[in-house]
């Protein structure tokens, strides 16, 4: 993986260098943060939400950039830079693309590198974030943190216009290694609702549950590496895309990371096998409007059944822009989230299970083609079993008001 790594960015380096056969973005976000006070899971804290405390913070620097090397290969590479965190400045994509221009209707393309699947509806704006939220899906800010390709993808596609046909579709299957930690996130904090995307040597930290940290239970460190190798092993995940004109996708997606959850690395981190299901849509029934959904089921597993978890979640969104009241530079949006993690284990003082609900309502005005002023109001309540060591019950509700200001060059 390190070295799948050195190779690109060497490519960046020397083809990137004068950016003639580039396209290259910059954004830069600021966000005035209103919130509850408990501390966030960064700061091994009980909140599900990113940021400590009310102010203004850095949420995102953005650096994307996408270089032709020549008439049928490009290099790609995401660089993001945060206030808050363990990494704050690193690499979330960095990879090799191949998809020659050939006159057969049924194409081919090939990716090599670090990079995100693409399973996900709502994060299609630069460097893997939302064009409509502040802060993404309980699906989707858990793939932002635990999931990463690091390896090879294949696919092939077929363009409906291009055989006079309203469907086109894709075909993809893919292997990797780096994600053997898949799991763990879900596994002892629960989903959360965020737009941090962790880069590579990055740590994500979480509450320090008693059955997880101490010498007596799984002695374990109560922070996760989510990129980490362990086992060895590839993993691999199959997906298919099917698109109707312009107004309408599906997506599924079936992902294994296939590793051996009873090897454990000197850090006395385990490999989670972890594997799950996802489905995604898609639908414009007009150019002012989007729908969005997806669902994702899935199991991870630690040990001998030291942990033993399923896991769901799905959302539902909507955007619409103001166009037809002369609005056009407005788009509002509303998300409601839901989830939960079942603990099927019986493991002492390590209670995995929780569920939640969240509802988002965003409104973005585009000042211009460089400047956009977002606010949002988020609102997630649940039930989290390991908060009991923490606090009395095991109940919580978190509210969030975000103003921000986006510029992208």
């Amino acid at each position: 993986m390190r070295s799948t790594l050195a190779v690109c960015f060497a490519l960046l380096l020397v083809f990137g260098a004068s950016l003639v056969h580039a396209d290259t973005h910059i954004l830069v976000r600021a966000s005035a943060v209103n919130k509850d006070n408990s501390q966030s899971f960064q700061q091994m804290g009980q909140s599900h939400q990113r940021f400590d405390g009310n102010g203004v913070h850095l949420a995102q620097a953005i650096l994307a950039t996408d270089v032709m090397l020549n008439n049928n290969w490009s290099a790609i590479g995401v660089v993001n830079g945060y206030t808050d965190g363990e990494q704050k400045v690193g690499v979330s994509e960095l990879y090799l693309k191949y998809r020659p221009f050939i006159a057969s209707t049924i194409k081919p393309e090939v990716k090599v590198g670090a990079f995100f699947p693409a399973l996900s509806a709502e994060n299609t704006d630069i460097g893997w974030l939302s064009p409509h939220f502040l802060s993404n899906s309980a699906i989707n800010s858990w793939v932002g943190e635990e999931l990463r390709t690091g390896g090879i993808e294949v696919s092939i596609r077929q363009n409906g216009r291009q055989v006079r046909s309203n469907w086109s579709w894709k075909i993809l299957g893919s292997v990797f290694k780096g994600n053997d930690t898949t799991g763990t996130l879900l596994s002892w904090r629960g989903f959360a609702l965020h737009d941090r995307q962790s880069v590579y040597n990055d740590r994500v930290n979480f509450l320090p549950i008693p059955g997880v940290v101490s010498e007596e239970g799984l002695n374990a460190p109560a922070w996760t590496d989510p990129f980490r190798e362990i086992d060895g092993r590839f993993g691999y995940y199959a997906g298919a895309h099917l698109a109707y004109k312009r107004r309408a996708e599906l997506r599924y997606y079936f992902y294994d990371n296939n590793a051996d959850p009873n090897i454990l690395d000197s850090d006395r981190i385990y490999a989670w096998h972890t594997q799950f299901h996802s489905l995604t849509l898609r639908y414009m029934p007009r150019p002012d409007l989007t729908l969005f959904t997806q669902i994702l089921v899935g199991d991870t597993l630690m040990g001998e059944h030291v942990v033993d978890n399923d896991f769901a979640s799905a959302y539902i969104a909507a955007a619409y822009n103001l166009s037809s009241l002369n609005w056009d530079h407005i788009t509002v949006a509303m998300r409601a989230d839901w989830y939960q993690v079942t603990d099927n284990d019986n493991t002492i003082n390590d209670p995995n299970g929780s569920r939640g609900s969240a509802l988002t309502v965003s409104a973005r005005y585009d000042l211009n083609r460089q400047l956009a002023v977002t606010a949002e109001w988020q609102v997630n309540t649940g039930h989290q079993e390991n908060l009991q060591f923490f606090q009395d019950g095991d109940d919580y509700t978190e509210q969030q008001l975000q103003l921000a200001l986006t510029v992208t060059f």
